[in-house]
């Protein structure tokens, strides 16, 4: 609590809602942000623990919770907070910032998360940059354009899916008391029931005129930019000077869809299921579904 040094106490985060990414966690920020007992930011993702001179930005972060007025539920959404393999002090910077937090983790069905995942950073363009340079300090590789090469070598991959290991280094700070798993597929399928569970949860009394799920940053549709353009971000002057004349004359950067026919071969799923086979039962036994949950 040393960090906070004069902050209103009153208007600290005491909701983190970790990730993982490509788990619905822009549409449950949104569904949050729609309760009148809950103020969520904007931006969604402040990063702000996921940086080893975080302290030096408390000001920053401070100020994206001004507007609170009374809220009981003050929350964030950063999904890089869950990848506990790439940035091991998250859970305890979490901890130490406020030890009486909520935590919101949801998770998917890895490959179909794998999935979406590389899409989105195929429309994002990161996999032509140094990954997470805006999200963390830490060196990160940048992803291989092949999916199934990706799987293994990508960060937010195969070691974002290890649900089991990150819920874990968590609870070494937390209670299990302070901690919601939520299942995406609940979510999509069962929103009434998933928002009455994470109102239980926060203490908060449902309000049903909310709209309860409403997918948001979907993978489905997304478009990714020609090599050319990507290459040319990388010049951040003349990339700042064409991007300035496009806006004037109403010429949007070339982008086109991205192929959704993603084919992996049986040998590669036996390896993915391999190495998360106790990842995927662990999570599933701690939140008591079936084992065969993600196999309908």
């Amino acid at each position: 609590m040393e960090l906070l040094g004069n902050i209103n106490m009153n208007k600290i985060p005491n909701l983190f809602v970790i990730g993982a990414s490509k788990c619905g966690t822009t549409s449950l920020w949104h569904m949050l942000d729609l309760h009148s007992n809950v103020f969520m930011t904007t931006p969604k993702e402040p990063w702000f623990f996921s940086f080893s001179n975080y302290k030096d930005n408390l000001g920053w972060y401070s100020s994206l919770f001004v507007k609170v007025n009374g809220e009981k539920i003050i929350g964030e959404a950063s999904p890089i907070y869950s990848e506990t393999t790439l940035i091991p002090e998250i859970p305890k910077r979490l901890y130490d910032f406020n030890p009486d937090a909520k935590i919101i983790y949801i998770v998917r069905e890895p490959v179909s998360r794998l999935k979406s995942v590389w899409r989105q950073t195929l429309s994002s363009g990161h996999w032509h940059q140094q990954v997470y340079k805006n999200y963390t300090d830490v060196e990160v590789a940048t992803m291989p354009k092949d999916f199934e090469k990706a799987i293994f070598e990508y960060p937010p991959f195969i070691e974002a899916s290890k649900y089991w290991t990150h819920l874990n280094n968590y609870r070494k700070f937390y209670n299990d008391e302070n901690i919601l798993v939520l299942f995406f597929e609940d979510f999509k399928a069962y929103p009434t029931d998933t928002y009455h569970k994470i109102c239980d949860f926060l203490a908060i009394k449902p309000e049903e005129n909310k709209v309860l799920f409403e997918r948001k940053n979907s993978s489905e549709g997304k478009k990714m930019y020609a090599n050319w353009y990507i290459k040319l971000r990388e010049n951040q002057k003349i990339y700042k000077t064409l991007k300035y004349i496009a806006n004037i004359v109403g010429i949007q950067a070339p982008k086109k869809t991205i192929d959704y026919s993603i084919i992996i071969s049986p040998k590669v799923e036996k390896k993915i299921n391999f190495i998360l086979k106790n990842e995927k039962e662990q999570i599933l036994r701690y939140a008591q579904k079936p084992l065969n949950f993600w196999n309908k």
